[in-house]
């Protein structure tokens, strides 16, 4: 499970370290760390083998590598 109290945390700290008012988290910036860590999990996943991607008409899919 995504940690969004922790995801939270940190966009606001980094806000109030820089001074930027208002120092909370907006659902696009929650959003935006949710789908880099997405991203980054599924391209680990593929270079290890345990997924398979499939280029689809309108982007990508996924299946879980059979053995």
């Amino acid at each position: 499970m995504i940690d969004i109290k922790n995801i939270i945390a940190s966009i606001v700290e980094e806000k109030k370290k820089n001074n930027k008012e208002p120092s909370i988290a907006s659902f696009t910036e929650i959003q935006s760390v949710v789908i880099r860590s997405l991203k980054s999990e599924i391209n680990e996943l593929c270079k290890t083998g345990e997924i398979d991607k499939h280029k689809t008409l309108n982007g990508w899919a996924f299946s879980i590598t059979e053995t």
